[in-house]
């Protein structure tokens, strides 16, 4: 039986450690804003609801920047508005304090 878990020790060891390359690649400065920008416009939706994601065009990383493209006048403003709740719910949601600020067109 120890054999067994010894098995099973090893396994979650590679496992930490596969876990740990993957996390060190994905920090790299060229691949962050690529896995942000993915996993944003993966979340948007859920983040912002249905509306704002029917509005939003576009979803840009560049710079530590979130940058939309909002196709309705009245959103921008609201948006606007709430740009440090977003940046924290963006943030929140990624796990990471990446986005430091969002331009809105």
């Amino acid at each position: 039986m120890k054999k067994k878990y010894k098995h099973i020790d090893k396994r979650d060891a590679h496992e930490d450690k596969l876990i740990d390359a993957i996390g060190k690649y994905v920090n790299q400065e060229k691949i962050k804003p690529k896995f942000h920008q993915a996993a944003i416009n993966e979340v948007w939706a859920e983040l912002m609801g249905e509306l704002v994601a029917k509005y939003t065009s576009s979803i840009k990383v560049q710079n530590n920047k979130l940058i939309l493209n909002i196709t309705s006048g009245p959103l921008k403003q609201e948006l606007a508005y709430n740009k440090e709740k977003l940046i924290a719910l963006v943030n929140e949601k990624m796990g990471d304090e990446y986005i430091k600020d969002i331009i809105i067109r």
